[in-house]
């Protein structure tokens, strides 16, 4: 059995479970007592409701995480359709790379990136957009169907943006491009 706890420590114990400033863990860390320890002492006193979660703090600081954390998703969500749409953007932009040649290095510039840099721009904008879907479901519960049909039309459009691209690559290569299906 541990030792009984000094006077001096039970009344600060005491104090602050009266005040009803800080959570029955709180005030065990602030005092080096167990959280059972402050229980007991609240029992004692007669303070059985000392730490009682039905008036409504716990209801509202609860209540007030869940916004804070659905205000940090919306954030999420914004951003996510935004890189997006900044990969999508760099799939279709010209594209310089440094080419060595007889001369030495020289800039190159195409109408668009090679087939490989478009291919990891839009499996990283597929990866943006299902990530913002999975938030989406989160934050809307009953929305989720709907969000899900619009990505699922983007991706039927993405690939079908994919085929025309290996269409065209493999057209210049005189080669019959491959289905992304």
């Amino acid at each position: 059995m541990p030792p009984r706890i000094d006077d001096a420590t039970r009344a600060k114990v005491l104090k602050a479970i009266k005040a009803g400033k800080l959570s029955r863990n709180a005030i065990a860390r602030k005092h080096g007592v167990s959280v059972g320890t402050v229980t007991n002492i609240a029992k004692a006193a007669g303070l059985t409701s000392a730490f009682d979660r039905s008036n409504g703090k716990t209801a509202r600081a609860t209540q007030a995480r869940k916004f804070d954390a659905l205000a940090a998703r919306a954030k999420l969500l914004v951003d996510l359709y935004g890189d997006a749409q900044r990969f999508r953007e760099r799939a279709w932009s010209p594209y310089t790379q440094i080419v060595v040649g007889q001369m030495g290095p020289e800039l190159v510039t195409t109408k668009l990136p090679p087939i490989r840099d478009q291919q990891a721009a839009y499996t990283a904008l597929a990866i943006a957009l299902d990530k913002a879907l999975k938030i989406e479901e989160v934050n809307t519960g009953d929305g989720a169907e709907q969000g899900k049909t619009m990505v699922g039309d983007l991706r039927a459009a993405l690939g079908l943006a994919y085929d025309a691209i290996e269409a065209q690559d493999a057209g210049s290569s005189g080669q019959e491009a491959p289905s992304a299906e």
